[in-house]
């Protein structure tokens, strides 16, 4: 069986639209044009906590046919998945493809999960381990973990975060007075 730690999620099924096995699935990537590249993708089950086995194939894979990008969402066909009938038990499953089919990103941009793990350094001061990164309007925030439990959160612009290096999972940051409990 496959390894999660292999796959990206971009998609969740989220409802049945019209009676011969369309549906509708919300997007959960900045590229929703890769849809109309994909010819195959597996699904994830988050309440079992295991890929969904394909009945007719008696793999994970499931094959695409037909694929409708709009505004907010994405229309996707699965090959012998014709009717509402037999689509209805992959509601609210996971859209997943292999890790290394994801868009390459520009030099200098990296995926939030590749610095997740990554230990974050001020000089050569080891401040802790990135745990979460979430946004709360003006930028992207690091949640930062240090060894006594703390966190510290630190806005991802390049005023405090002067390298990133997911390679090595390291991130290289410049404080300024109060961000740790040391400057207090």
């Amino acid at each position: 069986m496959s390894n999660l730690d292999q796959f990206i999620f971009i998609g969740k099924i989220t409802k049945t639209i019209g009676i011969k096995g369309a549906v509708k699935v919300i997007l959960l990537t900045d590229f929703p044009e890769r849809f109309l590249r994909l010819k195959e993708i597996q699904l994830y089950d988050e309440k079992l906590n295991k890929f969904v086995i394909n009945e007719l194939t008696n793999e994970s894979n499931f094959s695409i046919f037909d694929v409708q990008l709009f505004n907010s969402f994405v229309r996707l066909s699965i090959k012998g998945f014709d009717n509402i009938d037999k689509v209805n038990p992959l509601l609210n499953k996971l859209i997943c493809i292999d890790e290394k089919k994801r868009v390459k990103l520009p030099k200098g941009l990296y995926y939030y999960y590749e610095m997740i793990g990554c230990e974050v350094f001020e000089s050569d001061k080891l401040l802790g381990t990135v745990t979460k990164i979430d946004n709360f309007g003006s930028s992207d925030i690091l949640f930062i973990k240090n060894n006594k439990g703390n966190e510290i959160m630190l806005p991802l612009i390049k005023e405090f975060v002067t390298k990133i290096d997911v390679k090595n999972k390291r991130i290289e940051v410049k404080l300024i007075e109060g961000f740790t409990e040391e400057d207090d």
